[in-house]
């Protein structure tokens, strides 16, 4: 039952995000994770000086954002490019 919705879930991300072209999924991805890992380390560096605040946690919900983001559309990457790995394969074996 769980893997149906997961593979639910999976398969409406993908149909929503097909217009997307290969470099935006990469630069989205990239992007993620860069914000995710920044946010980390401003986290660190806050909650050692001053300890939890409001905006601690509103940094770490932004900051599980990014790395989700990060997972996404690096997930979206990877389906994408095993499913034109094929073709792109042929290609090169027929010359012409």
């Amino acid at each position: 039952m769980e893997t149906s919705r997961t593979n639910d879930m999976w398969q409406f991300i993908q149909s929503q995000n097909s217009h997307l072209r290969m470099t935006d999924l990469k630069v989205a991805s990239l992007l993620g994770a860069l914000t995710g890992i920044t946010l980390a380390i401003l986290i660190m560096i806050r909650w050692h000086r001053d300890g939890w605040s409001a905006d601690l946690y509103l940094m770490s919900a932004m900051c599980i954002v990014g790395i989700s983001a990060f997972f996404v559309y690096g997930s979206l990457v990877l389906a994408r490019s095993k499913e034109d790995s094929p073709q792109s394969t042929e290609r090169r074996r027929d010359p012409a």
